[in-house]
């Protein structure tokens, strides 16, 4: 074989991947995400306690200042600054059309209720049944602006950051890496064992579409429907449903009037299918959940303890612990 043969051969071949230099940049991304959580957590707690002391009930300041001021003006522009270290790498993807689309929507919903009630039977079992789910005190009264935090800006923020910011600067690791990856610190993020398992589970799905796609609107589409979903359409029925005949009927009785609990089971029945039907649709479609080589891939059985432990992730693994355990003991 001549040399023009051998270098041909030797271009082909991906260099061996410096996991130094891989370590490094997912704990930058780490320390990134670590200031992100303080920055929004530590503001928003500061904002809500003046805004207690003033004795303010408005939604607008309340949501403007407590919520959107810390978390999307201050603690997303600190993360991506320090996220702009870590080079970033263009890739195509492949269009998605309304029918995959809403086929993934559809696998959403066993991930989503399954994971809320992994995340709530915990919280209970470890609290002693006296946590209280952050996201129900959040969604407690209903206003245009809560609507448009948690349905559209949410989505669009956290999309941007833990999709497309995570994933266009670690894929070139590893897909398998960086899908969970940005699944596991979105969970993380979320700073609450009540969300942690559907967060995550939502988390590394959004990440497989973003990585096979390249295409940010759709993972912003799926993620705007379930927070819908689960922070607009499900505590509106459950204001108009009647709570009594509900605990009721969960105790097996039996002369109970249904006229206040029918809106409630039809969402109930409505919910159940879709779960079993995303749940085939997974388990049928498993197979098609393909992974591409990277240019750096990662070796086999580096993965987790390249991409997680190191300083950065393992900081803000234990910043997002803490809160964990307020969450659970505290509250």
């Amino acid at each position: 074989m001549d040399e023009n043969n051998l270098d041909l051969i030797e271009e082909a071949v991906p260099a061996a991947p410096d996991l130094q230099k891989a370590r490094r940049d997912f704990s930058r991304l780490g320390f990134a995400l670590l200031v992100f959580f303080v920055v929004a957590n530590g503001l928003a707690g500061i904002a809500a306690a003046v805004l207690q002391m003033m004795g303010s009930s408005s939604p607008l300041v309340q949501w403007g200042v407590g919520y959107i001021l810390p978390v999307y003006c201050l603690g997303v522009p600190a993360a991506l600054l320090m996220m702009r270290r870590v080079p970033t790498v263009k890739r195509e993807g492949e269009a998605l059309g309304l029918g995959k689309l809403i086929l993934f929507l559809i696998m959403c919903f066993p991930i989503m209720y399954g994971g809320n009630l992994i995340g709530t039977l915990l919280s209970a079992m470890f609290s002693g049944g006296t946590a209280q789910n952050p996201l129900e005190a959040m969604t407690a009264e209903s206003s245009w602006i809560q609507v448009i935090v948690l349905a559209v800006l949410a989505p669009l923020f956290e999309e941007f950051v833990f999709r497309k910011q995570l994933i266009d600067r670690i894929s070139r690791y590893g897909e398998k890496t960086a899908i969970f990856f940005s699944g596991l610190t979105f969970g993380l993020f979320h700073a609450n064992l009540f969300q942690f398992f559907y967060a995550f589970g939502l988390g590394v799905l959004f990440a497989y579409i973003y990585t096979r796609t390249r295409r940010l609107r759709y993972t912003v589409i799926l993620h705007m429907c379930v927070n819908f979903l689960g922070s607009v359409v499900a505590p509106w029925i459950m204001s108009k449903a009647d709570l009594d005949a509900i605990d009721a009927l969960s105790q097996g009785a039996m002369d109970v009037d249904l006229s206040g609990v029918g809106g409630f089971m039809i969402y109930a029945f409505a919910l159940i299918g879709l779960s079993i039907a995303g749940l085939v649709l997974l388990l049928r479609h498993r197979k098609k959940f393909v992974l591409l080589p990277a240019e750096e891939e990662l070796p086999k059985g580096t993965g987790f303890k390249v991409s997680c432990l190191n300083a950065g992730v393992i900081l803000f693994a234990i910043a997002c612990a803490a809160i964990f355990v307020v969450s659970l003991f505290l509250v």
